[in-house]
This record gives C-alpha cells, structure tokens and sequence, in this order.
C-alpha cells in the first residue's frame, strides 16, 4: 500500500514552487538583491533541466531506481527555480516599459482605471494602469499601475471603471511603515503589482476616454451594482448593510472597525468574506439537490457537473470576481470535474492541483492571508471533519433500531413519539456536524491566525451554531433576491425576510462580542513557530493514517521545541526595557515599556481610538510580550514638579518631556542637570539654545504632534549646536533600550 505522502504528488509540486515564489519574494523585499539572485537561480534551472536529461536517457531499471533521489532532486530544483523566474516576471517594476523609467516633472501620464472606483469620505481611490508616459512631443507606450486618489467633486463622483484618464502630478512611492510590528502598506500594495501613487485635485486630470475595460468585466460590474442597489434598498442599518455586502458580494468597503472587531471576537469573520465557505456551500447544496443525476448514467454526470461549475462562475462574477471568490471558484470547479472525469479521484491532488494553476496565473497570491486560509480551512474540513464527526455516532431516526442508542445522553430522549425523536436527532446531527466542521477548520487555521492576527476567539463553537446555518440561510435569500428582484410583492416578501435576518445574526455577533471572555489577544508566535505548529499538525494528521515511531518522535521534539521557545521568549520579554516614541499623525505616544507591562504618556483622544492603537501600537506590545498597560503618571516613574515639562526616570536614565506652550524660560537653574534625552511634543514654544542654558542634553526627540515648521527650525538649531535629533514623524518610531542610552 501506497504511503499517505506518497498518494498526493501535487504536494510536493506545490510546495516546491511555493518554495521558489517564497524566495524571491524574500530576495526582492527584504534583501533587495531580486536580479542578482536571479542569475543563480536560472543556473541552478539549466543544471536541474540537464540532469533530467541525462537521467531521462538511463534505460537500465536498476541505474533509474538507483538515482531516483537525484532526480527527486533535480525535479525539486527545477520547479523552485520556475516559482522563481515565475514570480520576478510577473513583478511589473523588472520590465524596461515600465512607467517609472519615463517620468520627468513635465510628464502626462495616460491612466486606464482597472477596478471599480472606491469612494471614500473626501477621496475617489481608482487603481489604474499607466498605458502611456508623454514628454513633450514624445508618447511611450508604457506598463505597470499606479493608486490615485482623486479629491471628490461632481466630476470625479462620476468615474468608472474603463475611464480613461490623463494628469500631471508628483508620483510617490509607498511609505514604509513607521512604526514597529506596522502593517506594512507598501509591501501589501507591491504583492498587487503597485509601487506608486499619487494624489489629484480637481484641475489636475482631465477625462479622455470611457468604456475602455474589457466588455465581460464591465458587465460583471454591472450585475454587481444592480445587486448592490438591491441590498441597499431593503436593508436600511449601516452595520447590517454592510455584512449583507459583505457576504454576498465579499465588498468590505462599508465595514467599519466595530462590525470588524466584533465578528473578529466572535470567531465568525469568516462569514465577511466571500472565500471557501460561500462557494463550498453553492457546491453542496447543488450537489444535494442535482444528485438525482448522478444514477442515469454518464451523460447525467457530465449535465450535472455542467451545470454546477456555470452556476460556480455565474455566482463569482455576481460577486464580482474578487480574489477569494476566483480561488474558491477554481478550486470546486477542478474538484467537481475530477469526479465525473477521473475513476478514484484523489481530491487533495484536486486542491492542490487549484492552487498551481493560480500561482501560474498569479504567483504573488500566496501572499495574501485570506489564500492562505481557505485553502488551510477547506484541506483541515476534508481530513478531519470525517474523523472528529465519527467520535459520536448519532442515528437520524431512519435505521430500524434507532431507539437503540448508545449514547447516554441522547438515550434520555427515548421517551419521545417516534416522530419527534427523529426530528430530534436530526437537529443534534447537525449541530455535531456543525461543531465538527468549526473544530476542523480551527485546527487548520489557529497557526496562521495567531501569527497575523494575535487573538484565539474562545467561543468559535458557539457562535459558528448560528452564524453558519443563518448565513447559510442569508446567502440564499440573497441569491434569491437578485432573482426575483424585479417582481412585485415577492421581491418585498424575500428582501424584508433577507434583513431580518441580518438583524438577527449582528443582534447575536454583537451579544457574543459584549462577554469579556470571548476573546483572548495579546497571543504572539514567531514565524519560525508558526511553521512548526503546522509540521506538528501535518505530523498528526499522518499519525491517523500510518502508525509510525519516527513521525511520534518527531512530533514529540517539535512539541518540546515549542515549549522551549515559548519559555525563553517569556523570559527575555520579562527583562526588556524600552522607550519608545511611536509616530502618530498629530499626536503625542511614548510609551516605557518595562517588562511585561507598559508605561504610557499617550494623548487620550488616541487612547481611547481602538482602531488607531491596533494598527499602529498594539502588534508591537503583543510582540513584546505586555500584558499590563498603566498610565505613566499613576506609576513612580513620574517625577512632580519639574520648572518645567515633566521629567521621567527610567532604569537610571533621565527622559525630559517638553509639551507645554512656554513663552519664554525666565528662570535660572541652580545646577545644570544632566538629561540623557529631551521629548519635544505638541509644538512647545521652546528655543533649543535657551534649553541648553538650564539642563545638559545631547540628543532630542520631535514626535508626530509637533508643527512641521518648528521641527524644522529645531533642526536647524540641533546642527548648529551639534545635538542629535530625531524625527518621528520623517524617520519613524524611535526605540532605545534602556542599556544603551
């Protein structure tokens, strides 16, 4: 018998190419040594073509059997090389034609909008591709895309996608995140192949061209629209809104931070996205109800898949081919054309199968964290829901004996009428179904979560009970909407019946969220631990196929790998001491982090911003292992009664924050104190030459809530007086340990 490793290949090809597409990446955006890296690589892509060859013209049985490690070897290579070169293609920025190489100040540059304009408060923001560069009299044919956002006014309101732009105005690339642990934007946008963008006001474009997309994905856009003015004309709250939007259409662009957190907390925001799920559940429920094909012979079959992968992509394009909907999409369509078209199909081989012809496609899109967890939720549904579900039998009334039960608990129900215990038994069925399902895809997902995420939603179970079949229910409404959209009276029946349970499912979510207890944050794991928690899972999965001693001795020092690592990163995190000055547009944030727990000096306008401290602070924190938050001056470290500006001690070093409006420092210092470092916040009307008259200071801090125009002028001072400065607002967060001030 076959091993279980051995009966999917399409693994291994997998995950050698992810190999590749990995390293270049890593080559590209860490080590910025992309093409030179690239000459190594196509060596080592002939070396493995020429050994294939060589190894391909063996005809002695024996001698192939002998070297098939090498040529496992040479395979390996071979496609780790091509996810290499695949990837350094794909990437727009390596081509002589891209628009960059062209630009000049006098420069027009020729836009064509690629996705559906995305309207903001003040702002339209089009993503579009540079199809010409014009310097003078000269026109180039160029490449690549660009982010425009474009000051809303009744022109830009009417943009599309297809439109035809042309404009001249400063190109900027993306900045890199200014503070620690920071999601990074500029790398988000380059995985999309952008790398610039730039910013129009009203005078500064001017529209040259219309329909100019392509025709089957400006109707696509179209149906979408069409359905969207539908939800919106039955579904009047904001917040139902725009889960309605977002689950049937995967169209996040109406969510706000608090329907994000509190599904987030519920262990439910997977229901937010169009991903495996809602395609997985099209999948069933068409299998259900088409199954009566499946015993009339081949042509049924062939009818059948037919009609199921165009109902998949008719479906996709109502959602308006977003990624996760074209993976998913992809996916069921090659598992469903496996089962009519290969005897004893294998579907892992299928799965994997999907996620080379994307990477093909599109290599960067194993990048994206939403790939990485439908197709990690989908594998963990197939192989473990079949064996956590057996762990309790339930009959559903139709065996003969079903009275007969041997579980305890359902056996006290044994008194009902025969009806009723069916009815009965059928709900815990699909409860336990439900539950098994929550399980699986949890266990193949939680490595991935806490890495990029930081929090475990400790009532998943619970809430998944509802939220699944009630979005089960939302998602067929829906599509029944768009069908009868436009017959009177049937159409207010299923869109009143389609908001009410919107209502329903964000009454619970929001319920769920409000318990203390429904979420833990603050869980932080290394890359290194993330893979290894996925090896150890792979491991035991194996372990249920094929009872080996070597896969429970591996298992066993991985688990004990994870245990080490863990206690030492608790151990160094409790012997940290950091300052750090965090870069906050327009306000203050210094945060003494000691410890496990830290010290803030924070504005309490961005304390009390939820959204503003996740996504600039508290991934930061979480890495460090904090665990209590206090506020400086409820702690000793606050010194009271400082002349002026507050004065912190902090592991024997002496931190002056300035932040008051003085006019002028009119007082004497009996002593000049020595002050390793001076904070100037919120534009103190301070001069650094009389500063440096009352206390001794050789290095000063401009954080983020200070006027640009006065950092500018301390500058000046700061390299006349040759003190070190640092901008937080120009150069980011500044961190100092405390051992080496």
């Amino acid at each position: 018998m076959r091993s279980f490793w051995n009966q999917i290949p399409m693994l291994r090809i997998t995950l050698s190419l992810i190999a590749g597409i990995g390293v270049q990446i890593l080559a590209d955006s860490v080590l910025h040594r992309s093409a030179d890296v690239l000459m190594v690589i196509l060596f080592l892509l002939s070396s493995s073509l020429l050994t294939l060859v060589i190894l391909n013209f063996i005809t002695k049985t024996e001698l192939v059997y002998r070297s098939r490690v090498i040529n496992g070897i040479a395979i390996f290579i071979l496609l780790f090389s091509f996810g290499y070169v695949l990837t350094w293609l794909y990437a727009d920025k390596n081509y002589q034609t891209h628009f960059q190489k062209f630009l000049t100040n006098e420069s027009f540059l020729v836009a064509k909008i690629t996705k559906p304009p995305l309207e903001k408060a003040k702002v339209i923001t089009v993503v579009a591709e540079i199809d010409a560069v014009k310097n003078k009299n000269e026109s180039t044919a160029t490449t690549g895309n660009i982010l425009i956002n474009v000051m809303r006014d009744s022109t830009s309101n009417e943009l599309k996608y297809g439109d035809v732009i042309v404009f001249n105005s400063t190109i900027q690339e993306f900045d890199e995140p200014k503070n620690p642990e920071e999601f990074s934007f500029k790398l988000y946008q380059s995985f999309h192949n952008i790398y610039h963008r730039t910013f129009l006001k009203g005078g500064d474009w001017k529209l040259v061209g219309e329909h100019q997309g392509m025709f089957l994905m400006a109707q696509v856009y179209q149906v979408r629209e069409y359905f969207l003015s539908l939800i919106i004309k039955y579904v009047k709250n904001k917040n139902d809104f725009a889960v309605a939007s977002a689950i049937m259409l995967g169209y996040n662009d109406y969510m706000n931070s608090d329907v994000t957190r509190a599904y987030a907390s519920s262990g439910a925001l997977h229901v937010l996205s169009v991903s495996g799920l809602h395609v997985g559940i099209m999948f069933i429920m068409l299998n259900f109800l088409l199954g009566w094909m499946d015993n009339r012979g081949r042509k049924f079959q062939i009818a059948k898949s037919v009609i199921i992968i165009l109902f998949i992509w008719f479906y996709a394009c109502l959602t308006g081919l977003s990624p996760s909907v074209l993976r998913s999409a992809m996916m069921f369509s090659m598992i469903q054309f496996g089962r009519v078209m290969i005897r004893n199909v294998n579907t892992y081989n299928i799965i994997f199968a999907s996620i080379v012809v994307l990477l093909l496609f599109n290599p960067f899109i194993v990048t994206e964290v939403g790939f990485r967890l439908s197709y990690l939720a989908v594998l963990g549904i197939i192989f473990l829901h079949p064996k956590i579900y057996s762990l309790l039998v339930i009959g559903t009334g139709k065996q003969p004996e079903f009275k007969k039960q041997k579980n305890y608990f359902l056996k006290a129900f044994t008194f009902l009428r025969h009806d009723l215990y069916w009815f009965f038994l059928t709900v815990v069925d699909l409860g336990w179904q439900i539950v098994a399902v929550s399980i699986a895809a949890q266990i193949a997902t939680f490595p991935l979560s806490l890495y990029y995420f930081h929090q475990f939603p400790n009532l998943f179970l619970l809430s998944n009970l509802v939220v699944i079949p009630v979005s089960n229910l939302i998602l067929f409404l829906g599509t029944g909407l768009f069908a009868v959209g436009k017959i009177s009276y049937i159409n207010d029946i299923v869109g009143w019946c389609f908001n009410f349970l919107l209502v329903v499912l964000n009454k619970f979510i929001f319920w769920i969220d409000s318990l203390w207890f429904a979420l833990v944050q603050g869980i932080s794991i290394t890359m290194i631990e993330m893979m290894a928690w996925y090896v150890l899972i792979f491991l035991l999965c194996w372990l249920t196929e094929e009872k080996r001693t070597k896969l429970v001795l591996v298992s066993l020092l991985l688990v004990l790998g994870l245990t080490s690592s863990h206690s030492y990163r608790q151990i160094e995190n409790s012997k940290q001491k950091q300052l750090v000055v965090y870069s906050m547009p327009k306000q203050k944030a210094i945060a003494f982090i000691d410890g496990r727990k830290v010290l803030t000096a924070f504005d309490e306008k961005l304390l009390s911003d939820p959204s503003a401290m996740l996504f600039h602070v508290k991934h930061h924190w979480w890495k460090c292992g904090v665990d209590e938050e206090l506020k400086v001056a409820s702690y000793t470290l606050h010194v009271e009664g400082f002349p002026f500006g507050n004065l912190y001690f902090f592991e024997g070093k002496k931190v002056l924050l300035i932040d008051s409006l003085l006019e002028k420092i009119d007082f004497a210092m009996e002593k000049k104190l020595k002050i390793d470092l001076v904070i100037l916040s919120h534009s103190p009307k301070v001069y650094l030459e009389n500063l440096k008259k009352l206390v001794d200071f050789d290095e000063v801090v401009f954080d983020s809530s200070n006027k640009k125009w006065k950092v500018d002028y301390w500058k000046k001072d700061c390299s006349k007086m040759k003190i070190k400065y640092w901008d937080v607002t120009e150069r980011g967060a500044y961190i100092k340990n405390a051992a080496i001030f």
